[in-house]
């Protein structure tokens, strides 16, 4: 049994989230997005987290994860207790994802209102479990989960569930085809265009509706690469508003490949710098093939020459803004990439729109639509714009990459702007960081000191300096930075450990001298940590050991500690002994990017170099380096120059001066469709390739309430009109081919079973999902199927098998027995109903048949042979052929014998394939006709 809900709140479009349960007691929460609204539009998933076993990521943007970092902030006891899952390139794009809505929604920062820090989100995705394409794991008890690549996003993933006899596979967004760096979803086998088999024929298919172009990727590509040129010749700027981890990377390296080294500025506005940028040149095994080598290639250049302008995502090919008002500034043609696809306050792609709006001469290209409602949001304003005008000249027509003369205004009224913290206000909110970050040090201190009096982990330093480099050493050292005051860190419960009253020193995260704040911490933890770097340090430099075992210091071993020599090699029977780890890459098995550095004085999220010497680490810095760790301080620390969000109607601000609280636009606008999603004759064709049997379109979240009732608009209505047409006609062929039934067709049936079957047909269910509604497919309260349930064959039935071998490669074997049902769970106060006593924890046992039932079954019973395999042309045709009859394929796949006998292979269904077609044998009957039905029944076995 499957059911499926798709959870939203009540305005139904500031969040959703995919809840699956399988067999009634594996749930499962997938993709929970926010739009940043407001934090409370997740209150609605609480009771649901109480039951959740585990949670999916399938991609790393808002539209998929920008919720999962606040549920950890709003419920952290439940979700410390549930399993998270993605790919390792979604775990470490989606901490600069989050990092960005979260500060365009003034939850991180220096804002007076965040309740988040850049260490915090760090943690959260720390707790993800990291998988690679194709690695199935066991999330739960006999539940595989298997990610597959998506082609939508860097790392993105559509995922296959595995249960019993259940299989699911989850794709929201996906892409049918590969664009300049990312390969097409893994849905078909690469080599011969078919679908991978395990794949073909799951109980549901979940997929998203929001269909993508018609166009091939290359002739939105050239469009997109006209209106940029056409820009640029004009004097004017392209403004390109997209998605930070999701879309960015395809327009850069687009536009990076195009221009090569035209003196353009290509212009980067983002808060977390580019740091995106730095984590790409660590994925590639995550890109196509193609960049992949590519990647090489420079990386042999900079070996070579130094020069990593050969990289297509170095930092180095954008050039890094400060703030949008330095925009205007830049005269001449540029290229301005602004995080933000929805435009909304607070985003920086909204503050580039106030200051280029007004310039006959910039463009607006739109790539992609908005995934979060339409209520005062620009994106889609300005998308319904340019459909309007689109229409009006192009005859009623509307093409990706039509620039339109857009002369329009945008309502301010909810738009707000960010002013510094003076006097009480700067005063409390200091303390309100302060007090968090000291209680979040001693909550470090507390969980370090119980490990080492429960014995548990003292650092396990035997595995972690292997696994983990020294990076992760020095995770547990707490580094935030605390105003100047006295303190005395008191932890509950250990009043009889002396305590130490330190100074805490004021340090800022990025400090860079060097100097590693204090904090108050127990003798014990402090001597721990002491003996421990004594140890580290001096196995570094070879130097001899001499350690004084106290009580404050509880050794792992109640022995004389003995630490083997690192530089000692092993050997065995064949030689050295070879750690395969030594010759791993670090970008393969370090998945834990931080967006903040965890070691104390050391650089801050965002700097490229891993001196510990903070001043050395200055005066290596490119100017874009020092640049971009400017900005990361500027906007994400939230101690220095702290600000507040005010109305723009109450800061006293230009924009307020104007009751009408508008701004004029007047510039040009264009819409070319780069969002990297399937289109929608792909889509069905490679749903009717891998035959699900129900088939759950997700809505189609880019539509508004004027258009979700036109199938031209909403892409929900589109999908389900096409499909049902297509098994309209899949029907009526199915209907004309019975006719070919006759006297001289043979199928498999028939040499199965002796006699004509039926033809049967399975229909694909389509199921459009709406908010709140669960979809239930297979057995539920009110009822029972029975093919939902395992049978155990018992020992005395597995002896007694007889065993045949077909085609080399499989053995079947024919099964009699008795059925025995063992109840589970069963409500005895009940009356004892079938639909109360079986349910999905029955065992179903096959048991020897009982001697005395066989008397009263007729004679005869049971005594049938049972021919069972598939018979595959090419095969037969050597078997023809080695009875020395003349066998050719002539046509499309009809072999013909002695020139007077037809063998083909039909299917009825849509279905039907390869593996479930009929044998069609044309021709006159005759000794030669009854030759080739033995070679036929010579390739089956029979049981």
């Amino acid at each position: 049994m499957f059911t499926f809900t798709l959870l939203t709140p009540a305005d139904g479009h500031s969040s959703k989230a995919s809840l699956m349960t399988i067999d009634g007691d594996v749930n499962i929460l997938a993709d929970i997005s926010w739009n940043g609204k407001d934090h409370h539009d997740l209150d609605y998933l609480q009771d649901t987290l109480k039951s959740v076993n585990l949670v999916l990521l399938s991609h790393s943007t808002p539209e998929f994860i920008g919720g999962y970092a606040l549920l950890c902030l709003k419920f952290p006891e439940l979700m410390k207790n549930i399993k998270v899952y993605a790919t390792s390139a979604v775990s470490q794009l989606g901490r600069v994802s989050t990092v960005e809505l979260y500060r365009s929604v003034g939850l991180i920062g220096p804002l007076k209102d965040a309740v988040l820090e850049v260490s915090d989100v760090d943690e959260y995705f720390d707790r993800v479990i990291s998988l690679k394409y194709y690695q199935s794991t066991n999330a739960l008890e006999r539940l595989a989960i298997t990610p597959y690549n998506s082609g939508h996003t860097l790392g993105g993933s559509f995922w296959l569930l595995q249960r019993k006899l259940e299989k699911i596979i989850y794709a929201p967004s996906w892409n049918h085809s590969k664009d300049s760096f990312l390969s097409a979803a893994s849905f078909l086998s690469s080599s011969t265009g078919n679908p991978l088999s395990q794949l073909v024929r799951p109980t549901a298919l979940v997929t998203g509706t929001d269909v993508g172009s018609n166009l091939s990727h290359k002739k939105r590509s050239e469009k997109f690469l006209q209106l940029v040129d056409g820009t640029l010749a004009n004097g004017g700027t392209v403004l390109l508003p997209t998605t930070i981890s999701g879309r960015f990377l395809e327009l850069l390296h687009l536009v990076d490949e195009h221009l090569q080294s035209a003196p353009i500025p290509v212009l980067f506005l983002s808060y977390s710098g580019t740091n995106v940028l730095r984590y790409a040149t660590n994925l590639l095994e995550w890109m196509s093939p193609s960049l992949s080598k590519e990647l090489e290639n420079a990386n042999s250049i900079v070996t070579n020459t130094g020069n990593r302008n050969h990289f297509p995502f170095d930092p180095s090919k954008v050039d890094l803004v400060s703030t949008p008002y330095e925009l205007t500034q830049m005269a001449g043609p540029k290229v301005v990439f602004t995080s933000g696809v929805d435009l909304n306050s607070g985003e920086l792609s909204s503050e580039a729109l106030r200051v280029l709006c007004n310039d006959e001469k910039t463009t607006i290209i739109l790539t992609e639509k908005t995934h979060f409602g339409y209520d005062n949001n620009v994106n889609h304003k300005l998308y319904q714009e340019w459909i309007r005008l689109c229409k009006s000249k192009n005859e009623g027509n509307i093409e990706d990459g039509i620039a339109v003369p857009l002369e329009t205004q945008i309502d301010l009224s909810d738009w707000s702007l960010e002013e510094d913290l003076v006097g009480n206000e700067l005063t409390d909110f200091r303390e309100k960081i302060n007090l968090k970050r000291k209680q979040k040090l001693i909550e470090q201190v507390r969980d370090r000191k119980n490990k080492v009096l429960t014995g548990e982990n003292f650092e396990d330093s035997s595995s972690s300096d292997d696994d983990d480099d020294d990076d992760d050493d020095d995770d547990d050292l707490p580094v935030a930075p605390l105003e100047t005051a006295e303190s005395q860190a008191t932890t509950p419960g250990t009043e009889d450990i002396k305590k130490v009253d330190v100074k805490i020193e004021t340090v800022s995260p990025t400090t860079t001298n060097g100097t590693v704040p204090a904090i108050a911490v127990d003798d014990a933890a402090a001597h721990e940590a002491l003996v421990t770097e004594s140890i580290k340090s001096s196995f570094e430099q070879n130097l001899p050991l001499d350690i004084k075992i106290t009580n404050k210091l509880r050794p792992r071993h109640a022995m004389f500690p003995f630490f083997a020599n690192k530089d000692k090699q092993d050997f065995d029977d064949y030689g050295a002994i070879i750690n395969p780890k030594d010759f791993e890459k670090k970008d393969d098995t370090n998945t834990k990017f931080s967006l903040e550095n965890k070691r104390a004085g050391a650089r801050s999220w965002g700097t490229n170099n891993d001196s510990l010497d903070g001043n050395q680490n200055q005066n290596k810095l490119t100017p874009q380096e020092m640049l971009n760790n400017e900005i990361i301080k500027r906007n994400l620390d939230a101690l220095f120059h702290p600000r507040k969000r005010v109305a723009i109607a109450s800061s006293g601000s230009t924009y307020s001066a104007n009751n009408s609280q508008k701004i004029s636009i007047r510039c040009g606008l264009s819409f070319v469709d780069l969002s990297g999603l399937v289109d929608l004759r792909s889509l069905s064709l490679i749903i009717s390739s891998l035959k699900p049997s129900n088939l759950l379109l997700l809505p189609d979240t880019s539509v508004d309430a004027e258009t979700k009732d036109d199938p031209e608009a909403n892409g929900t209505l589109k999908i389900e009109q096409v499909l049902k047409l297509q098994q309209a006609q899949s029907q009526q062929n199915d209907a004309k081919s019975s006719i070919l039934k006759s006297v001289r067709f043979m199928s498999l049936e028939a040499i199965r079973a002796g006699n004509l079957g039926n033809i049967k047909t399975s229909k694909m269910e389509i199921l459009p999902l709406e908010s709140n509604s669960k979809i239930t497919i297979g057995s539920d309260d009110n009822g029972l199927d029975v093919g939902d349930f395992e049978v155990k064959l018992d020992d005395a039935v597995s002896d007694q098998l007889q065993w045949h071998t077909i085609d080399g490669s499989y053995r079947v074997a024919q099964v009699q027995g008795q059925l025995e049902v063992r109840y589970k769970k069963a409500n005895h106060k009940r009356q004892k109903t079938i639909n109360n006593i079986l349910n999905q924890s029955s065992e179903f046992t096959l048991k020897p048949v009982d001697p005395s039932s066989t008397e009263k079954l007729p004679s005869g019973a049971n005594k049938n042979k049972l021919a069972i395999g598939n018979i595959r042309l090419p095969e037969l045709k050597r078997k023809l052929m080695s009875k020395n009859m003349n066998a050719e394929f002539k046509g499309e796949g009809t072999l013909v014998v002695n020139d007077t006998i037809s063998i083909s292979k039909i299917t009825y269904g849509s279905n039907d394939g390869d593996d479930t077609g009929d044998i069609e044998i044309k021709g006159q009957f005759g000794p030669l006709y009854y030759q080739v039905k033995e070679c036929i029944r010579e390739l089956l076995a029979y049981v």
